[in-house]
């Protein structure tokens, strides 16, 4: 990248390096279109066979690997904190909501208490994310070489 380029702001101490960056966002975003088309299916028992796990525990999990996948995503960034994680949940609970929403207009069923098992499974993913971002930070700035050190600096 040449100067010109090069933003004058200097990434957080706890970023990542821009490839993982890209990396993340590409899983959050395929994740995301694959969801949406498996929640839109018609006939969900073809997508997930006759031995899947409940529909509340399919919620769960889905909206678990949503969360987790978008929050690892911006978290990629640094400077992840308890804003950071209430911005991607409130956006991630409208992301559900619109989802249960539509499904109707599919030959499905809006239910609620999908909408519910949806939030926390943001919760469950978002959580994680938050928790590793707590743990790796020091040995993400450390590997960084800016332990220490201002923006400034």
């Amino acid at each position: 990248m040449t100067d010109a380029r090069r933003s004058p702001i200097p990434p957080p101490p706890d970023a990542l390096p821009g490839l993982w960056q890209r990396v993340l966002d590409l899983l959050a975003a395929v994740y995301a279109c694959v969801l949406v088309s498996a929640t839109h299916h018609p006939k969900p028992a073809e997508l997930v066979g006759p031995n899947a796990p409940g529909d509340k525990t399919l919620h769960l999990i889905a909206y678990t690997l949503l969360g987790g996948a978008v929050a690892a995503a911006v978290a990629s960034r640094g400077g992840w904190n308890w804003r950071s994680a209430a911005t991607v949940f409130v956006a991630l609970a409208l992301f559900a909501a619109a989802d249960e929403i539509t499904q109707p207009l599919f030959g499905r069923f809006a239910d609620i208490l999908d909408w519910a098992y949806d939030e926390l499974g943001l919760v469950a993913g978002i959580g994680a994310v938050t928790a590793a971002a707590l743990l790796l930070r020091p040995v993400v700035i450390r590997r960084s070489g800016r332990w220490g050190k201002t923006p400034a600096q």
